[in-house]
């Protein structure tokens, strides 16, 4: 947990080595009429304070040359994107990301600042809702997983992180549907032409659900959610 009040931010920096996600949980107070303090005076965002977002570089900015427009007008909000600490707001993000706070201003009184929960995912684990066990699951992602992980020594290595989603039907054991979740998935080697960094990603992204695709696991009697995560680099 943390908490800013007036003069406080944090410089730009990268979380490395952590988990794969960091979080910031906002429980920041908005401004309250009732409020007996009378020389508190709202922002326009409705806090006893300005500044405080947290402020993200933008993916497609971290290889600055490119993206490159030399028509382009740019200026922070291109760079950066900056998430206000609204309450109740969870906010989610690859930590590797050049992040920080802005400085905020306004209130010292500690109730009234900027206060956030803020941390990291532990390492990611497959995880298993419905029918079938995480016993049942294991025995079929082990063997595909090690087919798999073959495959995609084959291809161009990656950094990032990706949850892919499987539903199964209950009685056949057959995938149903896959999607993906969460991905930060980028490859390793600095590419230029951003169409050749999507194809790129496209492969590594459709072999794996490709591959997981032909699982078939044990029936059960109803259907299952199977989240299995894929962390590179």
């Amino acid at each position: 947990m943390s908490c800013y009040v007036d003069g406080m931010g944090q410089e730009l920096h990268a979380d490395v080595p952590h988990g794969p996600l960091a979080f910031v949980f906002s429980l920041t107070k908005n401004f309250d009429d009732s409020d007996d303090d009378k020389s508190s005076s709202p922002s326009k965002s409705g806090r006893y304070f300005r500044g405080g977002e947290t402020t993200i570089l933008r993916p497609e900015r971290a290889n600055y040359w490119q993206s490159f427009d030399p028509t382009e007008i740019v200026e922070r909000t291109q760079l950066f994107e900056e998430i206000e600490p609204k309450f109740n707001r969870l906010t989610i993000f690859d930590p590797r990301l050049p992040h920080g706070v802005r400085e905020v201003k306004g209130t010292k009184d500690v109730s009234k600042g900027r206060l956030v929960l803020n941390g990291w995912f532990n390492e990611p684990a497959i995880s298993c809702q419905g029918g079938l066990t995480i016993e049942d699951v294991g025995k079929v992602l082990d063997a595909k997983l090690d087919l798999l992980y073959e495959e995609l020594e084959t291809l161009p290595a990656m950094i990032g992180f990706a949850a892919l989603r499987m539903e199964i039907e209950a009685e056949t054991g057959h995938v149903d549907s896959i999607s993906w979740g969460a991905d930060t998935v980028a490859p390793a080697l600095s590419l230029r032409d951003p169409d050749e960094v999507t194809e790129t990603r496209d492969v590594v992204l459709a072999t794996i659900a490709g591959m997981m695709s032909e699982c078939v696991f044990p029936s059960s009697k109803e259907k299952s959610s199977i989240c299995v995560p894929f962390v590179f680099g």
